[in-house]
Formats: structure tokens, sequence, C-alpha cells
């Protein structure tokens, strides 16, 4: 089963300096969740946004992040406007299954969306971003571990990360700093309907697998997807200026256990 979920959750608002005051960004999956909430919180920090989502919307422009003709138009459209100074690649789907019951087309979509997206946005974010832009690609704590029934999205997201860990050499040279987001259970839509499945799967309720998923955080609690906003901003912030190749982790202290 490949999940695409489309959140609607809302949070209180925060105050966010002007960071990014004068930066033009792309931001994909920018239509819900964690790619929403960078995108909004970009702007609160000063910068233009350019919102990419496959399912577009008056202030979001239509992007498949796995077709590369669909990710090449985005860009320069976007660079027909002005330089780009960050791009902040978000989009990604869920498959829950068991490797004895996953199709290889549930496991290829994954894959196409989640890592094959990385890299073409990569590759347009080498060729438009300049001296001192920023690429962030979202990896996830689960590319940095195995976990029961999310074969497809931890393997994808395993290579997100060595795909950043490449990208860093190539681009330091040109002034581009690369680095990455992995963030654990965050408080969206996406984990509310991969939570879901989880349980019906194994045959439970799904609020006895967030009571169980929140048992293992420290922190007691799942992120608000403006806590990973927050990283993105910093990392594309002065204050960072000399963060490169990292893989910055907001998890709640979850993979110290």
């Amino acid at each position: 089963m490949t999940l695409d979920p489309s959140p609607r959750i809302t949070r209180p608002e925060f105050q966010v300096p002007q960071l990014l005051a004068g930066r033009r960004a792309i931001v994909t999956g920018a239509a819900r969740g964690i790619g929403k909430a960078i995108a909004d919180t970009f702007e609160r920090a000063g910068a233009t946004v350019v919102r990419l989502d496959v399912k577009p919307s008056d202030s979001v422009q239509e992007c498949d992040v796995s077709d590369e003709v669909s990710v090449a138009s985005a860009f320069s459209g976007a660079a027909s406007a002005g330089p780009i100074d960050d791009v902040v690649h978000a989009a990604a789907i869920a498959a829950i299954s068991s490797i004895i019951e996953m199709s290889v087309s549930d496991f290829r979509r994954v894959v196409d969306v989640n890592l094959t997206g990385a890299f073409l946005i990569a590759r347009e974010a080498a060729r438009h971003l300049g001296r001192g832009g920023n690429l962030v690609l979202l990896a996830s704590q689960y590319g940095l571990k195995g976990w029961p029934l999310w074969g497809a999205y931890c393997a994808s997201k395993a290579g997100v990360l060595r795909l950043s860990d490449s990208l860093v050499g190539e681009l330091a040279p040109r002034g581009i700093r690369v680095n990455t987001i992995s963030p654990g259970s965050v408080d969206t839509e996406m984990v509310a309907v991969t939570t879901a499945e989880v349980a019906r799967q194994e045959g439970t309720s799904a609020d006895e697998i967030r009571r169980q998923y929140e048992a293992a955080i420290p922190m007691g609690r799942f992120a608000r997807p403006e806590e990973i906003a927050f990283a993105a901003v910093t990392i594309c912030s002065g204050l960072f200026s000399y963060v490169n190749g990292s893989n910055i982790v907001v998890d709640g202290g979850e993979l110290s256990r």
C-alpha cells in the first residue's frame, strides 16, 4: 500500500527572526506537512518562496519530483524570476508493508519519489544555485536504522543520506553547502496515516502504535512540523555558514536509545 497523504494540521505561530531576508528559495512537498511548514517558516524568516508539489493550488506550483521534465521545468520557471539561493527538498511518500507482501511497483514508487526525486532536485539545484547557496535534503531517522514494515522507506532515505554525502565534495568548491535533516516522528497527517496502516497490519489500534512510538522518544512526544522547519531555516542562514555535509537529526533523542 503506497501512502501519499494530504495533511491539514495547523499549529500556533512562533516568532521567527528575519534570518533569510532577501533570499529566494524553492521548497518541494510544499502543499502539506513538513514541506508546507518549511515554506511558511521561510517566508516568515524573510525569504521569497517558490512552492512546488505534485498537488498544485493557487499558491503551489505543480511539480512531480520523480519526473525529470517536470523538475527541470519548475526550476527554469523559478529561475526566470530571479536567482535561487536555497533549495529544500521535502517531498516524500511511504509504503507500509512486509517484504513478503510488498509489490515491486510500490517499492519502485517509493524509491522513484524519495530517492530518484532527491537526485533530480539536487541536479537542478546544482545547475541553478550560486555561491552562498544551500541544498537541504529531508532524509529521516529511518534512513539511519531499519524498521519492520518500513523497508522501502528506510532504503530510500538511506540513499538520500549517501547521495548528500557524495554531493558535498562536488558542490563545496562552487560555494554551495549541502546538508540533510533527519526528522523522527512528526505530527503530520502522513504519520497519522502510516501509523494507522501499521496498526492495521499488526492487528492493534493506531492509538496503541502511537503510544509505542512516543514511549521510545525521551521527550515523550512527536515533533511539530515547525520544529523541523526551524532547523531548515537555521541551516540556510548565516548562523550555520560553516556547516556542510552534516545530517541534523531532529528526533527528540530517540536515536540515543
